[in-house]
Parts: structure tokens; sequence; C-alpha cells
């Protein structure tokens, strides 16, 4: 599984998945969002963007571990967007149903382990709950990892105007821009950017549309973008994930 040779799913023929599943493959399933994102970015980023570093984490870990991407969750809990259009979202109960059958899909196909790697922030706390129950239901060893947080000490040395990944900001639109720049419009980087939001006491949790948060439906600065940053910033989450799937005490057998 070097960088000469397919990982994704998708693209293999059932005897090789049957091989990989053999040599305890680990799958990564990407779980996104098809969402808003403010007035220069397509609404495709969260899957684009959580594709491309699963795919890529998949080739660096290489034959030290094997790897292969499931197809992308396109739709994951976006109902903060709706307002803003071009958005697609599902409720909690559904976002389970789906994620269970696929994870029961994996597991008969005779995999083991499986990371759901998380590419929308509205997805991160749900998945977590989704993780722990599915755990005591099925024979495989499920985690999830939201890329951004695993790789948060390294994003934090690219970015220049935050901290880490907000919403069509900074690191999204440079991500975007590094993949397929004909898709952003920096014409509108300006109309785009967005102050810091506004966040209530520590430890409280409120639901809010993002439209009490930002007009635009942005929240960072775009106009800090680049290209270059945006390479850095894949490689930087690809190889966090990576040595996540290459980190064996982390997948020593969880089952009790």
């Amino acid at each position: 599984m070097g960088d000469g040779m397919d990982v994704e799913w998708a693209s293999l023929k059932a005897a090789e998945l049957r091989a990989l599943a053999e040599r305890e493959a680990v799958v990564i399933l990407p779980v996104a969002a098809i969402e808003q994102h403010g007035p220069h970015l397509p609404v495709m980023v969260d899957t684009l963007l959580c594709t491309e570093i699963a795919v890529r984490a998949a080739r660096k870990a290489g034959e030290g571990q094997p790897a292969v991407v499931a197809p992308t969750v396109w739709s994951g809990l976006s109902e903060h967007h709706m307002p803003f259009g071009g958005t697609f979202t599902l409720d909690f109960s559904t976002f389970h149903a789906v994620l269970r059958c696929l994870c029961r899909c994996i597991e008969r196909n005779g995999f083991r382990r499986a990371l759901l790697l998380n590419g929308h922030g509205g997805n991160d706390f749900a998945l977590k709950v989704v993780v722990e129950q599915l755990a005591h239901e099925l024979q495989l060893t499920l985690a999830t990892t939201t890329y951004w947080h695993l790789a948060a000490d390294a994003i934090r040395g690219i970015l220049e105007r935050q901290d880490n990944i907000r919403h069509a900001c900074e690191a999204e639109t440079s991500m975007v821009l590094a993949l397929r720049p004909e898709l952003v419009d920096s014409s509108r980087f300006e109309e785009a950017r967005t102050a810091e939001e506004r966040s209530g006491p520590a430890g409280a949790y409120r639901w809010s549309s993002f439209t009490g948060r930002t007009r635009s439906g942005v929240i960072g600065d775009p106009t800090a973008a680049s290209a270059e940053k945006g390479e850095r910033l894949l490689e930087a989450a690809a190889d966090a994930v990576a040595g996540l799937i290459l980190n064996r005490e982390f997948w020593a057998d969880a089952q009790e």
C-alpha cells in the first residue's frame, strides 16, 4: 500500500479488498458535509478536504500499516448552516443509522478496525456518541478523530491569523486553493472576512444558527489564504492521521 497503489475502496476489486482485510488493514471512513462555505468557496469543502486527507494518510501509512479509504459520507449534521442555503443535513437518528450500517458492512467484509475521520465541526460530538454505542454492538475496534484537532499543533504553526481551522477561513480557503483553485472566488475574500465569533462562558454550550454568528457564512479571514499554505496544512493533517493509524498502542484490542 505504498504511494503507487490505490488506497480508495471504490477503485479496488473485491478480491483486493478481501486481501486487505486479511492483512488487517485499517478502514478510514471519512465523514463530512455538504454545506455553505460563504460567498467564495463551494459547498463541497468539507467533503473535498476530508477525503483528500484520508487518502494521503492511507498512503503515508504505507506498508507499516495497510489502510483503505471507504467512500466518504458526504452529509452530516449541518442544521446550523441551513438558513444560508446550499446545505444538506441529516438528523441524528439518520446519521447514527447510516454509520451503523456502513460500519456493519466494514465488519462483514472482514475488517476489524475502522477510523471514522471527521471533516465537519458539527459532526464532532455526535461521532463520539456513535463510536461509543457501536463499539459495544460490533466486533470492530472503532475510533474517531477530527483531523484539525489531531493536527492542532502543526496547524497552529502554519496559520498567520487564527489558531486552528474555523469555517471558510484562512485554513480551509488555503487548502481548497491547493486542490481546486478554480472553485475559489478570490474577488469575494474581503466580503467574506468575519471577525471573531461571540462565545459564551467556558464549559457552557448553547446551540445557535450560524446566522447569529456571521453575516457572510464565514468565521475567519480568507484574505490570508494561499495555495502554498494549503499544501502544508493538508500534509500536516495527513501526517497526523497517518501517525494515528500507525500507533499500535492506540489500536490495541479494545474489545472486552
